[in-house]
């Protein structure tokens, strides 16, 4: 529904100037909300027709002062018809803003990102981990690429996001960088939270595209016959790196702990109840919910064998996933 919506210009006669001349205002209301401005027009009182909100003058001088009035008049209606369509509303202030190029490059898309990364960066250790941080790093720069390769500028303005920005950014990732679907449905996630978080901050008032979802082939997933895990177990390896390596995807296979579960599991976390039973108790890192699992035989010679060869108290010598990738 459009919103009440006028625009009217004024003179103030109580502020004539030493040349006979008043200067002509400006004032939009919106839904009862009043914002004024000056036009940068001047005109002696006896030239003003208050009731039609313009110059009387058939002169030159007061033709071309209704000229440029009425080019302020096109330019709002048009800024409001933007700002209805980009934003879903408008107000009298982001009008008159609109017309005086007010606050035009505060709510830019890579600014508000990595502001978005310093938040994360000095939460580490408190609500965000190391690699989450990491995570949003490479989605910025993958984001600062496509658009320092499509806007002049360097940035977009929230306010000029469409669906066709989106469908542009996934384009541009299939083909220019050769991603993979799964990489890409990554990367659309972090640019509609960081999206979401200006909805919250008032930045934008809803979200451009809520419902998108980048088309990707569907990944089938199944589990591991017993089979197929025991040819895994039962397989001789040689190297002592590639032996560690599939006891633990063989523990984990049992446990269905994640590589920064595993990374994190310490001797703390494994506990015998007063039935002789043998459990890992620990914290996911990811959902930060309780797990409690018990050990079977095989998980429990998989402790065993490694047993005392960390430091810190931790199950397993594993590095970084970074690294581990």
């Amino acid at each position: 529904m459009r919103s009440t919506f006028t625009v009217l210009f004024y003179i103030n006669k109580s502020k004539i100037k030493k040349n006979g001349k008043c200067p002509v205002f400006g004032r939009i209301t919106v839904d009862g909300k009043v914002a004024q401005f000056s036009t940068g027009e001047e005109i002696e009182p006896g030239l003003w027709s208050a009731s039609d909100g313009c110059s009387n003058g058939r002169n030159k001088v007061g033709k071309e002062i209704n000229r440029r009035l009425e080019q302020y008049r096109e330019d709002i209606d048009q800024h409001y018809n933007r700002q209805i369509e980009r934003n879903g509303y408008v107000t009298a202030e982001s009008l008159k803003n609109a017309i005086q190029e007010i606050g035009r490059d505060e709510a830019m898309l890579l600014k508000e990102f990595l502001a978005q990364n310093e938040e994360i960066h000095q939460s580490i250790g408190i609500t965000h981990t190391a690699s989450t941080y990491r995570a949003y790093t490479v989605a910025y720069e993958s984001l600062k690429r496509f658009v320092h390769d499509k806007y002049e500028p360097g940035d977009i303005a929230f306010n000029e996001l469409d669906y066709s920005f989106i469908e542009d950014y996934v384009f541009y990732m299939k083909t220019n960088r050769g991603l993979a679907a799964k990489t890409v449905y990554t990367q659309v996630k972090f640019i509609k939270r960081l999206l979401q978080r200006a909805v919250h901050k008032g930045i934008i008032s809803r979200h451009p595209f809520p419902d998108y979802v980048p088309d990707s082939s569907p990944v089938i997933r199944r589990w591991l016959s017993k089979e197929e895990l025991d040819k895994i177990m039962g397989t001789s390896l040689q190297k002592k790196n590639m032996n560690f390596i599939r006891n633990l995807f063989v523990f984990a296979s049992f446990t269905g702990l994640a590589y920064v579960d595993l990374y994190n599991l310490k001797q703390e976390n494994i506990v015998t109840d007063r039935d002789g039973n043998t459990w890992i108790h620990q914290k996911r890192a990811k959902t930060g919910t309780e797990a409690h699992i018990p050990l079977l035989d095989i998980p429990l010679r998989i402790l065993e064998k490694y047993r005392g060869t960390c430091k810190d108290g931790k199950v397993f010598d594993l590095p970084g996933y970074s690294v581990a990738r």
